[in-house]
């Protein structure tokens, strides 16, 4: 489980992201066929990257400060 302790594979609106990132990605590249497993690892990459940082956007600056 994550450092949070928040498994995103919980989080139906994770999937979801996922999800629609990877299709997004797929058709962006012209629809290929037989790379499912890549846009999904992408969008799942992509996804996670994205949460991350809105998370740190939103941390308290103090607290920030106190991590590093």
């Amino acid at each position: 489980m994550p450092e949070n302790g928040h498994d995103p594979w919980g989080d139906l609106d994770f999937e979801q992201a996922v999800r629609e990132t990877a299709y997004f990605l797929w058709e962006q590249d012209g629809r290929p066929e037989g790379q499912e497993k890549e846009y999904w690892f992408r969008a799942l990459e992509r996804t996670l990257r994205e949460r991350h940082s809105s998370r740190e956007i939103g941390r308290d600056p103090d607290e920030q400060h106190k991590l590093t």
